[in-house]
């Protein structure tokens, strides 16, 4: 029997952005069998929205999880947006098949372009590497300490699981 993938996308902010809407992203296709797409991520931020895009309410809550962030800072943040990640991460789970939650922080350079992965904590050793290099390859708007753009870290979690 093969199981379903599905992402939880609770990204390291989704204890900062509980009060926020929940995002869903469907499969790219339906399951053979029906013409219904299933749910296959849940996300705190619209997936399809880069960070200019973002509400206020939005960039306030994000902004609201790092410490000492001045007004005129902003965080690190997928260029593309959140989708095309997800969109790369259920490819990684569907091709796995593997539960657990993975905790990384991605430093992201003054170019937008990752420096160093840290690993806080993962279920599984393969599960880590993957994603690791998914995160390294993606670009990002980089962070903006007083205006200027700046190193600064990019937390990431996600949590696996699989359904039948």
């Amino acid at each position: 029997m093969r199981f379903a993938p599905a992402l939880g996308a609770l990204l390291a902010l989704s204890t900062c952005l509980a009060h926020g809407q929940d995002y869903r992203m469907k499969e790219e296709d339906a399951r053979t069998g029906t013409l219904l797409k299933r749910d296959n991520a849940r996300l705190s931020l619209p997936p399809e929205k880069t960070y200019a895009e973002l509400s206020e309410t939005d960039k306030a809550r994000l902004r609201g999880m790092y410490e000492n962030m001045a007004p005129d800072d902003e965080p690190p943040f997928p260029a593309r947006g959140y989708r095309s990640l997800m969109r790369a991460m259920s490819t990684v789970q569907e091709k796995l098949q593997v539960a657990g939650t993975v905790d990384m922080g991605v430093i992201v350079g003054p170019d937008g372009r990752a420096s160093e992965i840290k690993v806080y904590g993962s279920s599984d050793p393969q599960l880590t590497t993957v994603i690791a290099n998914v995160l390294v390859l993606e670009k990002y708007k980089p962070a903006l300490c007083h205006g200027t753009p700046c190193t600064q870290e990019f937390p990431f979690r996600m949590n696996f699981t699989l359904r039948h």
